[in-house]
């Protein structure tokens, strides 16, 4: 039976971490690309496997009932995946949402943990249930957890791989989860024989009758038909003439009376045959009439199908650099009847690169200079975006400009009423530009439009010279015309806007510090769910002081107990370490997305290295065990995770920011990054199921400890992403962690415990 047991238990990891990348992708689509919603995702999916992981270690009892139930969950969790899946796509339905808005954060909160909640629970049900039945084939003993996790994370790294590099890449979703489900039924059938009991005999035919439908259920090409359902319920029966899932994104595109409209992650990207004009003409126009003479453009991003035509009409220009991170959405775009994408993309002076905007600007050649910089990226509303609004970046934008070169953004704006939410990003962007530039305009509207110069000369946005030039220059435009500059660039409305943005105490925008992120999801957050104002407020005030004064009390409180209960040093330090981790996990995915600008094809490897390195540190953990006593490998692992946070501390310091990271040499780096907090939380866990172990023996001390180290991930994931990370910022967050480790080691240390 052993063999059968350790080989349900490497299919188990493989389908957890294959099924939790799949459903986090779909996320990241009904969630607009928004990265920071992953640690919600994930702190969902950990506090569902942590209530699992509490009824697994206590019901059923008996190594024979644990090990039918561990069938039965296997086989409930192959065939939940794919509805899960449906259901992420089916969200905006059912909540009665247009399907190209974006949520607030109590919406993500909410669906994270109604989707995750099946697949989540039956994973830790899973587990626990798992070590029962590894005590009862190997005998009782307090290895049986360690043996566990490490057969389980050896699945884990198998399926990271596959998913990352294989399935994504070549299979849509639902034949995924097909895949998975024959694969579970089949484990669970050789595990069901090998029980020889009725119901062990039952679940044997169950299991085979799930892998033979599942199998034909592909074969005829029904997961195929529930693609397109499922595609259609995401987009409200509207027409999708195209949906796939690129490296860097969703990509799909609906036709209306002969309109295609372009989504990426589910939110507005482009529209052909005929573009938005207004957005179009302003964005170019107004900063190259502002400028004279422009010769050389750089488009970062979302150029094509309206913004270059528009460039292309001055006989001034020259050379037109045009960047696009993903060849799949030009791809996608070039498809569909457009003359206008044709004749931007076929014009010989536009130089088409593929490759991340903010790495392009940062390798460019200091001979080539620009007269304008044109930004397509609309706001700073995920980190991808973000990382285009910060201090960096602006400072790199200005190397590249020529002495009278200007910079041009957009942030969202209004020209009626500036509340708090819409004031803090508009000031983040001014003190943000203003570090770098001299001079910094602002054209209010509904968007409005930034123009930065560090040239000596004021920025004149005179009305009747910018109509001069373009009677000049013999212009053709459908709405740039002197009547629309005099309304779009008056005096008293630019005061106006100077007026309603300077009460606001926003601050600078950085990398690692995005403020600008946290700003723009406030104001969205405060368009979806304005209830929630008064806590974003709240938290942007008061926030660290009081999360820190928290974290103090729950440490005070372990120092005062822990002579009472033996236990309490042992439980203090799983769940702080699986607070630790999750935020250092999170914190160098972000750096990854601001670095390399691609997390949604890399998140499956990333989540990976960190189970990687758990697996390799539970092995370890057994082993030293017997040389060196559990209470020294502990306290020897909590110094370690503390270096290991101080180290981030030092490298996120010195570096200010992680867009210098390239090749594969820098993605090597994360991994490693990744692996070594993942290597010693896992030495940690087996050995703080040594030191709680009670009574009931390893079954029954494994799920407390395994919903302590899940409770702290989960309370990681719901407060780094959106709250803490960018108020705090990497650096500083570091260092409180190191401060959380150290209070650790030092509370196991004044313990006195010895095992």
């Amino acid at each position: 039976m052993i063999a059968s047991l350790i080989s349900l238990l490497l299919v188990t990891g493989l389908s957890g971490i294959v099924a939790q990348t799949v459903l986090i992708r779909e996320c990241l689509i009904l969630y607009g690309g928004n990265e920071l919603s992953i640690g919600v995702t994930i702190g969902a999916w950990v506090v569902w496997e942590a209530l699992g992981a509490f009824i697994g270690g206590r019901w059923p009892r008996g190594a024979r009932g644990a090990a039918h139930a561990f069938i039965a969950a296997g086989l409930i969790f192959g065939i939940v995946f794919p509805a899960s899946i449906y259901a992420i796509r089916a969200f905006k339905v059912i909540a009665g949402l247009p399907p190209e808005i974006s949520l607030g954060i109590t919406s993500i909160f909410g669906a994270s943990m109604v989707i995750f909640l099946p697949a989540g629970l039956l994973h830790g049900f899973a587990f626990t249930a798992a070590c029962r039945v590894y005590e009862g084939v190997k005998g009782p003993g307090g290895k049986a957890a360690g043996k566990v996790y490490f057969y389980e994370m050896a699945g884990t790294i198998a399926g990271g791989i596959l998913v990352s590099y294989v399935l994504v890449t070549w299979l849509h979703s639902f034949r995924i989860a097909g895949l998975i489900l024959v694969l579970m039924a089949l484990a669970c059938l050789a595990m069901a024989v090998s029980a020889a009991t009725r119901a062990g005999k039952l679940l044997a035919a169950l299991s085979l009758a799930i892998a033979l439908g599942s199998a034909v259920f592909m074969a005829a090409g029904l997961d195929g038909r529930l693609q397109l359902r499922s595609i259609a319920a995401q987009w409200h029966g509207r027409e999708v003439v195209s949906y796939e899932n690129s490296l860097y994104q969703n990509i799909a595109v609906t036709r209306a009376t002969g309109q295609y409209t372009f989504f990426t992650d589910g939110l507005p990207a482009a529209t052909i045959p005929v573009p938005d004009i207004a957005r179009a003409e302003e964005i170019v126009h107004i900063p190259l009439l502002t400028h004279g003479t422009p010769r050389n453009v750089l488009v970062l991003h979302g150029g094509a199908g309206g913004v270059i035509g528009e460039v292309l009409k001055y006989p001034t220009v020259r050379r037109v650099d045009y960047v696009e991170i993903d060849p799949a959405y030009l791809g996608t775009l070039v498809r569909y009847p457009s003359a206008l994408v044709r004749s931007e993309l076929g014009d010989p002076r536009v130089i088409l690169h593929y490759t991340d905007g903010r790495r392009f600007v940062k390798a460019a050649s200091p001979d080539r200079r620009y007269d304008v910089v044109l930004l397509g990226v609309a706001s700073p509303a995920t980190l991808q975006a973000n990382r285009f609004f910060t201090l960096e970046f602006f400072r790199e934008v200005r190397r590249i400009l020529t002495d009278e070169g200007i910079l041009v953004f957009t942030v969202p704006g209004s020209l009626a009423y500036y509340d708090r939410e819409l004031r803090d990003i508009n000031m983040s962007a001014v003190a943000t530009a203003g570090e770098v530039f001299a001079h910094v305009a602002v054209v209010p509207g509904d968007q409005n439009i930034f123009l930065a110069s560090a040239s000596a000369r004021d920025i004149d946005l005179s009305p009747q010279r910018l109509v001069d030039r373009l009677n000049d220059l013999r212009l053709t435009t459908r709405l740039i015309s002197l009547p629309h500059l005099t309304y779009r660039l008056d005096r008293e409305r630019m005061e106006w806007f100077r007026r309603a943005v300077e009460p606001s105490r926003a601050e600078v925008n950085r990398d690692l510090a995005p403020k600008g992120l946290y700003y723009t999801i406030a104001y969205i957050n405060a368009l979806h769910t304005p209830s929630m104002k008064g806590l974003f407020a709240a938290a942007g005030r008061r926030g660290i002081p009081v999360f820190l004064a928290a974290l103090g009390l729950f440490a005070a409180g372990a120092f005062l107990l822990k002579n009472r209960h033996r236990r309490i040093p042992a439980l203090f330090v799983i769940s702080t370490t699986g607070f630790v981790v999750m935020l250092l996990e999170l914190s160098l995915i972000f750096v990854f997305q601001v670095a390399y600008g691609y997390v949604f094809h890399e998140i499956g490897m990333l989540l990976t290295m960190l189970m990687a390195g758990m697996a390799a540190g539970s092995m370890a953990a057994a082993r030293r065990v017997t040389t060196a006593g559990v209470s020294k490998a502990f306290m020897a692992a909590e110094a370690s995770l503390a270096s290991f946070c101080l180290l981030l501390f030092f490298l996120f310091t010195l570096t200010g920011h992680g867009a210098g990271a390239g090749g594969l040499s820098g993605r090597l780096l994360f991994f490693a990054l990744l692996f070594v907090p993942g290597f010693f939380a896992g030495m940690e866990f087996p050995l703080a199921v040594e030191l709680f172990e009670d009574r009931e023996g390893t079954g029954g001390s494994v799920g407390p400890v395994y919903a302590g180290d899940l409770a702290g991930g989960f309370i990681g994931g719901m407060l780094g992403g959106f709250f803490l990370f960018p108020l705090m910022g990497l650096a500083m967050s570091c260092l409180l962690f190191g401060a959380l480790k150290a209070a650790g080691l030092l509370l196991l240390l004044l313990s006195g415990k010895r095992k």
